[in-house]
This record gives C-alpha cells, sequence and structure tokens, in this order.
C-alpha cells in the first residue's frame, strides 16, 4: 500500500437530489476527480412532504469520489457554489478518512492534484461536524423496517441503494447469512450522540436474528454539508 504520510486521503460521498445529477457531474469533472463511482438511490421523505416544498423527488443521485483531503474541500467549496444547500431537500455531501490507498490510486490522486493546479488554494474554515455515517445493509424490502427503527431513535433520514450480495461461507457460519442477491444498503448521516441509540434500535428490529439479516456499521466524517436544510434532505 502506498502514499506519502504527510497526504491525508479521503473519500468523498454525496446524496443528492437527481435533479442535480448534471451540476454534480460538472463539478466533479471540473476539479479533476480521479476516480468517482455514480448511481442512484431513493430518499425517505414521504410524496406531499415534496410537494409541499416544491423541490425535490424521491430519486437521489448518489456518488463516491476519492482524493486528497485538500482536494475534498476544493470540492466541497465549488459543490456549495453551484448548488444551493440551504434548500430542503437538496441533499448532503460528507467527507470520510481513508486509512491507505494503492500506490497506482494515489499517484492518479496526485496527479490529479497537479492538474487541478491547488498551490495557492487556501482551506476555508468549514467547520468539523460530529457526525457519522450509519452503513445498514439488509436484506431486500426491509429498508421501510430500517428507517422505522432508526428515527425512532432519532434518525431524520436516510438513503437506501439497491445493492447484490455475495455471502462466503463465513458469512453463513458466524452470522447466519444466506446467499441472497438482493439487498438494500441504507446510509443514514446522524449526529455522534444518536449514534449508538439509532444502531441498536435497527439491530433489534432488523438484525440478524430477524427476517431482515441487517448488519450495520457507522464511519466517523471528517466535514458535511447540507445538514442546516432540515429534515429528510437527504
Amino acid at each position: 500500500m502506498g502514499g506519502s504520510q504527510a497526504t491525508v486521503y479521503e473519500a468523498l460521498i454525496t446524496i443528492l437530489d437527481y435533479s442535480l445529477r448534471d451540476s454534480l457531474i460538472k463539478v466533479l469533472k471540473k476539479c479533476h476527480t480521479p476516480v468517482f463511482l455514480l448511481t442512484h438511490g431513493y430518499g425517505t421523505a414521504e410524496s406531499v412532504i415534496y410537494e409541499i416544498l416544491g423541490y425535490g423527488g424521491p430519486k437521489k443521485v448518489v456518488s463516491l469520489s476519492l482524493q486528497t483531503e485538500t482536494m475534498s474541500r476544493y470540492i466541497l467549496d465549488q459543490l456549495q457554489q453551484e448548488i444551493d444547500f440551504s434548500k430542503p431537500a437538496t441533499g448532503i455531501v460528507c467527507t470520510i478518512s481513508l486509512s491507505s490507498i494503492s500506490s497506482a490510486l494515489s499517484q492518479a490522486i496526485m496527479e490529479a492534484g497537479k492538474n487541478l493546479e491547488l498551490g495557492g488554494y487556501e482551506v476555508s474554515g468549514l467547520p468539523k461536524e460530529d457526525y457519522h455515517l450509519i452503513i445498514t445493509i439488509v436484506n431486500s424490502g426491509y429498508f421501510e423496517q430500517v428507517m422505522e427503527a432508526a428515527k425512532a431513535a432519532g434518525a431524520t433520514g436516510g438513503t437506501f441503494l439497491h445493492a447484490q450480495g455475495l455471502g462466503a461461507k463465513e458469512a453463513i457460519k458466524y452470522l447466519g447469512i444466506t446467499i441472497q442477491p438482493e439487498k438494500d444498503l441504507v446510509l443514514i448521516l446522524a449526529p455522534k450522540e444518536k449514534r449508538r441509540a439509532i444502531m441498536e434500535s435497527i439491530t433489534s428490529k432488523v438484525g440478524i436474528n430477524t427476517k431482515g439479516k441487517g448488519i450495520c456499521f457507522s464511519l466517523p466524517v471528517n466535514y458535511a454539508i447540507g445538514l442546516d436544510a432540515g429534515i429528510n434532505n437527504s
């Protein structure tokens, strides 16, 4: 595994209203993001909420990109210039530290940073958010139960994506998870103080010992934007 020890690498995750897909791609390309993946998911707000807001819809565009911490902060700045995150149902963006990356990926990221010419870029005073990204993997069709449990413990919203599960024999032996192709992947951004209660509620309702066969884990978030727009902004 490679990369300079002085360089901090991050994953940047965005969850935006699908109408903003082109704006997101525009920013990622403008920032010479070397690696980014796009998919779509669905938010948790009821349709009537979107009608009241007059903006947004249940379909979301979800992206994952990898870059240095400085590049992440620059992308965050560019996204805020391109997109008005103060509008409810717009979306959220967060960054998560990476412990290590491959040498080839490190080289690609560093080269992208040179092309971006960030030598004179000053990192803005973006406040560090005390949030965690809770990720739940559950059998297909149990997304609503996950969100019911999460909201009962204080979560304000979430996004789910369809995924394909490939279970190893160890998963079957120790977790009781049979190989089932269709899974729901649920992403919930929550304050640190609510994280444990939310995860315990999810585990109780749709955990390994239930028909949902769910597992969940959390990752600490470095920075986040879009959290001031209110409930169900993801």
